[in-house]
């Protein structure tokens, strides 16, 4: 058993741990800069979640209030972005959970929404009772894949709705009993928006177009550190989003990739941003 391990079960067992105190800070999201949008830092206000990174606007159904926040991004890429619940005399009537998984760093191979609501549907256990999906249909003017299935014994259902935005799935999963309930939140999803603004995303385009890169120097933690980064025009880094590392890594990732060049993403002969990832530490595992 690790040293760590039973010095916190001997603290604890000495009443001597601090209460809502973390003895070893793990692994946590940061960035180059403050400005540029990143996944996590979506907010609430006048009744609409808004994320800037992905271009969501999400009005929220009316009755319902926002829950807890989720955890940090995983070093695979999932993200909890926001969670919203409606009560009826202290009983749960449904639940809405907004998820994300960015493709660069997924832990399985799936091109996009499409393939991650037919790997969902291969998942659910046999004993659940499928409605329908998954479908495509149409939310918003935008291509999502609709799946649908019950738990037999207690009634609880879900709906998941999945679509593609900037190299990421983006996932809105309902839950609940209440039919009724239900089909007006869905209902309700159609007041989404979706701004597409953003830059080429492209997979390996660092690993494949580095002109030049700097090892950066960090003590090896055994954790995976999946980086985003931006490059600009020039072939520069422009922005990068680590998505879970040390405060130590973090800092040397950050000092290397300032002299990283790359080539240039050119489109129909001009050069444009280009977003991409990257992997430092432990290499990811893709389950196959």
């Amino acid at each position: 058993m690790p040293l760590l391990f039973m010095m916190v079960l001997w603290l604890s067992a000495q009443g001597a741990v601090p209460k809502d105190v973390i003895l070893v800070p793990g692994a946590v999201p940061s960035a180059s800069d403050t400005t540029t949008p990143v996944p996590e830092a979506g907010q609430l206000g006048g009744g609409r979640y808004r994320n800037a990174y992905f271009g969501l606007t999400y009005p929220i159904p009316a009755g319902w209030t926002e829950q807890p926040a989720g955890p940090p991004p995983s070093d695979a890429g999932g993200y909890v972005l926001t969670q919203f619940a409606t009560m009826e005399e202290q009983r749960l009537k449904a639940h809405v959970l907004v998820t994300a998984q960015d493709l660069f760093f997924a832990p399985f191979e799936a091109a996009g929404a499409k393939e991650l609501s037919a790997m969902t549907r291969g998942q659910v256990p046999a004993r659940y009772e499928f409605d329908k999906g998954p479908d495509q249909v149409t939310i918003a003017g935008r291509t999502f894949y609709r799946l649908a299935y019950k738990a037999p014994v207690s009634g609880l259902r879900w709906r998941i709705f999945t679509t593609d935005v900037r190299c990421h799935t983006l996932t809105f999963t309902f839950t609940g009993t209440d039919v009724a309930v239900l089909d007006a939140a869905e209902k309700a999803l159609g007041g989404l928006a979706l701004d597409g603004k953003a830059p080429v995303c492209v997979n390996d385009y660092a690993r494949d177009h580095a002109v030049t890169k700097t090892t950066p120097a960090f003590a090896n933690r055994y954790n995976t550190i999946p980086v985003r980064v931006i490059i600009d025009t020039e072939g520069k880094v422009k922005h990068a989003h680590l998505l879970s590392a040390f405060p130590e890594q973090s800092q040397a990732i950050l000092t290397a990739l300032r002299d990283w060049r790359f080539e240039p993403y050119v489109v129909d002969g001009k050069a444009v941003e280009v977003e991409t990832g990257l992997v430092f530490g432990l290499p990811r595992l893709v389950v196959r």
